[in-house]
């Protein structure tokens, strides 16, 4: 294994895959659950070797194809329930997928392309304490993506301080911002970023040696992340509800994306082969 990865970074990636999972099955201690998101978006700003090109192929090519495969469900549903096949369609789709998690993909693609402009202290810094200004003056844009976003600006660039300056102005960065937005109308969601991004500052600043486990946590958790969804409705036909529904959300997320990574584990091994 590479020994200069932090292990600890890769587990706590799947806890908050499985903490996205245990939100949108709106089982309780959702609220909690949901400070996985501000975990994934400062892990964003990680340093990365891979081209513009690659990561749009990592992010955007799975966009993509998860929102036919979505796209296909809505319209399977709708049908089920006897409305006109696309009537789920709305325009905004194009930035957000078919299913309301695929958002995060074009995000992350945006995050790595414009991150290397705020990477100087005062620009990220500045850009954190006017995105907080704005919330706390106008609130979180309404439509789908841009309020995701907008909830999102914030662990983006603390995440960028972090790895740019260090632990010190990533602090200062997130103490600031969420400072302003606690003058704002109060929201849950400040404290969902307070308390998320400082989560994922500690994971960051601590360090654990990485394993195969910990390679294995790193990669099952995108695919949970992905598919989740369609355990979460598979469950739900069932009349699964409440706390089962979440554990059997979890489990069920964990095989299937085991499923599916180890159907494009043998895909590439097999295109190597030939």
């Amino acid at each position: 294994m590479d020994t200069e990865r932090n292990g600890l970074i890769d587990y706590g990636r799947f806890l908050a895959a499985l903490g996205i999972v245990w939100f949108n099955a709106q089982a309780p201690g959702d609220r909690i659950a949901y400070l996985a998101l501000p975990f994934f978006l400062v892990l964003l700003a990680l340093p990365s070797t891979s081209s513009l090109s690659m990561r749009a192929k990592r992010l955007l090519l799975p966009f993509l194809i998860w929102s036919v495969v979505f796209a296909m469900l809505n319209t399977a549903l709708a049908l089920k329930n006897n409305s006109p096949p696309f009537e789920w369609w709305r325009w905004s789709m194009l930035l957000s997928g078919t299913w309301v998690h695929l958002w995060f993909l074009p995000f992350a693609f945006l995050a790595a392309v414009v991150a290397p402009w705020f990477r100087h202290p005062l620009a990220s810094l500045g850009a954190a304490i006017l995105t907080a200004t704005l919330l706390a003056m106008y609130g979180s844009p309404r439509p789908i993506p841009f309020g995701q976003w907008a909830f999102a600006v914030i662990p983006v660039l603390v995440g960028i301080a972090y790895f740019a300056w260090g632990w010190r102005l990533a602090v200062t960065t997130l103490l600031t911002s969420s400072l302003i937005l606690f003058l704002g109308p109060p929201s849950p969601d400040t404290y969902t970023i307070l308390i998320g991004t400082a989560v994922a500052l500690v994971f960051l600043s601590n360090f654990a040696p990485a394993t195969a486990l910990s390679d294995w946590c790193a990669r099952i958790s995108y695919w949970v992340y992905l598919a989740h969804p369609l355990v979460i409705i598979v469950a739900q036909s069932l009349r699964v509800t409440y706390v089962e529904l979440a554990l059997v959300s979890l489990v069920g997320s964990v095989i299937l994306a085991q499923i599916i990574e180890t159907s494009v584990h043998a895909s590439r091994k097999g295109r190597l082969e030939f």
